[in-house]
Parts: structure tokens; C-alpha cells; sequence
């Protein structure tokens, strides 16, 4: 290949990571407690009572499990745990819904900002992304530790507002 035409590839390849890099998703920011209240505030007001929500939870030492839930009048009816139908006495363990990820949130931004001695504390950094119309969670990263980091991610991989005669109606 002559050197005007791998100028021209490696040009072409820097033009396409930049307009990736401008047309993106947003980065995450810090999470803050300010940060949840404001997006569950907007979650409040124009988010859904009925949806189907499939989450993807990544933890240290652990394969990604998926789950896939249905909620119906702010409860969940329908979940599963990578295709596997989570019996109904198990569901509260695993609320994933848009209230249970919130609370989720809180409880970390508590522990991070605890009271801990310096000396006791684990460093974390938490950051999340929401969603800017309906405030719910699109993406959130908990990294605490320094030496031997813990990271947890969580990514709502789909989100579907739907009427609640739409659901495939189980009753957990």
C-alpha cells in the first residue's frame, strides 16, 4: 500500500472514531444525592406505572445475568433471571423495577458518603447516566476499592412504557 493511500485509511479511521466519540451516548457523571432526587423526581412524573424492563447486572467474579421484568401498577408481575422464570416468593430479592434500581441508588450514595473513619472507608466512585425525558436509570457504575477494586455495573438494556392490559399478566 503506498503512503498517500495509508494517510488516507488511518484519516478515515480517526473521522470515524471522532463522529462516534460527538454522536455517542452522554458520559456518566458523578452520583450524587442531588443527581437520584432529580431523576426520580422526573421518573415520578413521566415515567410509567406499567413497562417491561430488561436489566443487565455485571459483577466481579460473575458472568452477566439478565433480567427481564414485567411491572404493572408499580409492581412486578413477570420476572426472569436469564430465561429462567424467578418463582414468586423470590421476586422481592431481585427488584430490578425502576423504584427498586432508585432505591438501589440511594443506598449506595448513603454508604459512599457514610460515616465511616477515613481510615475505614473503601473509596468508591459511582457514576450513572439517566435518562434526560423520563429520568429513569440507563446506566450505572459502582467501582469501590483501590487496591482491589469491586466494580458492579448495571445497564437497562431495553425499557418499553406499556398500557396495563398489554402485560403478559402473571400475578406475582
Amino acid at each position: 500500500m503506498k503512503r498517500s493511500q495509508v494517510h488516507r485509511v488511518w484519516g478515515s479511521a480517526i473521522l470515524v472514531l471522532a463522529l462516534a466519540a460527538c454522536f455517542g451516548p452522554p458520559p456518566m457523571a458523578p452520583l450524587t444525592e442531588t443527581a437520584v432526587e432529580a431523576a426520580w423526581r422526573k421518573w415520578e412524573a413521566h415515567g410509567s406505572d406499567a413497562y417491561r424492563l430488561v436489566v443487565q447486572i455485571r459483577a466481579p467474579r460473575a458472568g452477566a445475568t439478565v433480567y427481564d421484568l414485567e411491572v404493572a401498577g408499580g409492581r412486578v408481575v413477570k420476572l426472569t433471571r436469564n430465561g429462567d422464570t424467578v418463582p414468586p416468593q423470590e421476586v422481592a430479592a431481585y427488584d430490578y423495577s425502576m423504584p427498586g434500581l432508585f432505591k438501589l441508588l440511594r443506598e449506595d450514595v448513603r454508604l459512599a458518603v457514610g460515616t465511616q473513619a477515613p481510615e475505614e472507608a473503601h473509596p468508591a466512585d459511582l457514576r450513572a447516566r439517566f435518562d434526560e425525558g423520563t429520568g429513569r436509570l440507563q446506566v450505572y457504575r459502582r467501582v469501590v476499592g483501590t487496591t482491589r477494586r469491586r466494580v458492579l455495573f448495571i445497564e437497562v438494556l431495553d425499557y418499553e412504557p406499556r398500557a396495563v392490559g398489554e402485560l403478559r399478566g402473571s400475578t406475582h
